[in-house]
């Protein structure tokens, strides 16, 4: 063979060399490169919800090159039932496999479905991890994304840390405060209901002057008590005399009807007396005209203020009709109010009643939740320090081929995606402290004090 043709062959095969050479390290740098590396060394096992980045490629030495499948460089994800499905490989299990055994089996796939000489080189790249879980006794529990060689303690830092035992004294502190505060708005709100239902009842029996309980007027030094009663007196007052007023100004036009209708009857009788008058004196000259001693005007004039009288008669009458029929509205509008009156204060006696009925249950409630926050506060402190000195119990749930298994753990054991992490803190049986006072100095106790339910503030 001429020298040149053996250089042509030698050259041929350095390209060659040189393909394959850079070809292995394109698919090495996919396979070991970034976080996958961990991965394959500790033989990383695929499951559903993993995300994967594939890269297939293939040598053609007729044209010399390094041929890239883009139909398949793509992520693709690990469906529920484990598999992935691949243009030109179809359905490929990939569950339980590493990520360099379903390199191959993509692989192996396409040289037999594409029916090619040699299995092109396919590289697995795992770009998001299925997540894992972490549940119990954790201030943020739920779903978060796992990367290799995650820790328990990392996960519990990743989940907020640990939840608080129990709440500090200062919730308690609160709630009797707030406790107190409501009891005492309940007492107010108490004495307010009886000094109305007090007022409303003199209004009622239209009397001149309220007659409260004892229970409000023993306490008559307390300025809110002083001042209460001094403001129903005036509401009283002012409702009473307003009422009064305006049957005052009903009983006076009556009294005004009432004169009226006695003029119009005294009306009437003149009238009357009148008509006889002009009757008599028309008669007699009726008899002289007939007989020629009269002339006949002047019974036409005796004629015509008859009927005149006659007339004025008539509507003094239906004057008088009306006056009568306005007394009997006049009556009616005072009879109406005064219904008005009483059923309008029957109706806000009734419901006053009816807020005091409900603030007693109301106060009951109350009361039981200030005697509550006062006397187990020192019991749940108690059990809030013996709970601290608790340490927590981890678990690791693993889903195996025959479903799952528990797992003990401890803060440096690894997690592996999928897994959920349980997180308990033992607490103390009630029982354990429920006769014992915290032996902290800085403890503070609770009493019920001066508080009293409204019924007892009422007097």
């Amino acid at each position: 063979m001429p020298l040149s043709g053996k250089l042509r062959v030698f050259s041929h095969c350095i390209r060659r060399l040189a393909g394959f050479i850079i070809l292995s390290a394109v698919l090495s740098g996919l396979v070991v490169g970034g976080p996958t590396a961990a991965v394959a060394n500790d033989e990383y096992v695929l499951g559903p919800q993993d995300k994967l980045r594939i890269k297939v490629y293939e040598w053609r030495a007729s044209r010399d090159i390094i041929f890239e499948w883009t139909a398949l460089n793509d992520v693709f994800t690990v469906s529920a039932a484990g598999s992935l499905s691949l243009p030109f490989a179809g359905e490929i299990p990939a569950a339980g496999l590493t990520p360099n055994s379903l390199a191959y089996a993509i692989s192996d796939q396409l040289m037999r479905n594409m029916g090619l000489g040699r299995r092109p080189d396919a590289a697995v790249e795992v770009i998001q991890y299925r997540p894992f879980y972490i549940v119990g006794h954790v201030m943020t529990p739920g779903e978060y994304p796992y990367r290799p060689e995650l820790t328990v303690l990392q996960a519990l830092s990743i989940a907020g840390g640990l939840r608080r035992r129990e709440e500090g004294i200062a919730r308690f502190e609160r709630e009797v405060i707030q406790g107190r505060g409501d009891v005492s708005l309940l007492g107010l709100e108490n004495i307010n209901l009886l000094a109305r239902k007090s007022r409303l009842q003199a209004e009622l029996a239209d009397a001149t002057e309220i007659q409260f309980p004892t229970s409000l007027t023993s306490r008559r030094a307390d300025p809110t008590i002083a001042l209460l009663i001094e403001q129903e007196v005036s509401i009283f007052k002012a409702r009473r005399e307003g009422q009064h007023t305006q049957i005052r100004a009903l009983d006076n036009l009556r009294e005004f009807l009432e004169k009226e209708l006695a003029s119009l009857e005294a009306q009437l009788v003149f009238r009357d007396k009148q008509i006889a008058s002009i009757q008599k004196e028309l008669s007699d000259v009726s008899s002289l005209v007939s007989k020629g001693l009269a002339a006949a005007p002047r019974e036409m004039s005796l004629d015509r203020t008859l009927a005149q009288y006659q007339s004025d008669r008539l509507t003094a009458e239906t004057s008088l009709l009306r006056a009568r029929q306005e007394i009997s509205k006049t009556e009616v509008t005072i009879l109406e109010l005064r219904n008005r009156y009483k059923n309008e204060v029957t109706s806000m006696l009734r419901e006053t009643q009816a807020q005091i009925e409900a603030l007693e249950r109301r106060s009951d409630t109350a009361f039981q939740l200030l005697h509550e926050s006062e006397t187990a506060a020192p019991r749940l402190l108690a059990r809030q320090v013996q709970a601290a000195q608790a340490k927590p119990v981890y678990t690791i749930v693993r889903r195996t081929n025959d479903g799952s298994e528990e797992l003990p753990a401890t803060e440096a054991s690894l997690i592996k995606p999928g897994d959920t992490l349980t997180v308990e803190i033992p607490m103390p049986a009630p029982e354990s402290f429920a006769d014992t006072e915290p032996e902290d100095s800085d403890v503070t106790t609770f009493a019920i004090g001066q508080a009293k339910s409204p019924e007892t503030n009422a007097q």
